[in-house]
């Protein structure tokens, strides 16, 4: 519930809206006036029951991560408010992926609903990446089981690919 909450009063003591958002704004993003040609920033908003130790377990195995790719661990995808995604994206960050539990018949989110939830709100992103001019691929939602460490760095490194060919983000440097 509290990625979707409009008057932000759910949260955690440890753990809320504003938290999480100044992790964010606080990811440095390589601007024109830093580079000839700045890096791409990705950002990562990683499920930390599943995701985030399929990822520590992908780096025990030597598996790595593209480096323009920044983590922010997340209670659940279903916290995920989608106005971390429009700041990230309004702030130059080039591609936004979201890592959760798989759901299905084998569900396996430990907050019952969570990556249904997230599904549901990164497809109505695309309306309002349209109105931003941005591509709706520039945002994705991926699905991992905890051992799935031998491919989790695939699914992020491809991320990476696709976002590579699109291009840098218009509103990078502004």
């Amino acid at each position: 519930c509290m990625g979707a909450c409009p008057e932000r009063i759910i949260g955690f003591a440890d753990y809320n809206i504003d938290s999480i958002g100044s992790m964010i704004k606080s990811i440095w993003v390589p601007s024109d006036f830093d580079y000839d040609v700045p890096p791409l920033r990705i950002l990562g908003l990683v499920c930390e029951n599943d995701a985030l130790p399929a990822l520590d377990m992908a780096a025990l195995h030597r598996k790595s991560i593209h480096p323009y790719v920044r983590i922010v661990p997340v209670r659940c995808l279903g916290s995920v408010n989608v106005i971390w995604i429009k700041d990230a994206l309004s702030q130059g960050m080039d591609g936004v992926f979201m890592l959760g539990c798989k759901h299905g018949d084998d569900y396996q989110c430990h907050f019952v609903k969570g990556s249904e939830l997230m599904d549901v709100r990164t497809y109505k992103m695309g309306e309002t990446l349209m109105s931003l001019g941005l591509e709706e691929e520039r945002v994705e939602q991926f699905e991992v089981a905890i051992d799935d460490y031998d491919k989790v760095s695939d699914m992020v490194n491809g991320f990476v690919e696709k976002i590579e060919s699109l291009g840098p983000n218009p509103f990078k440097g502004f």
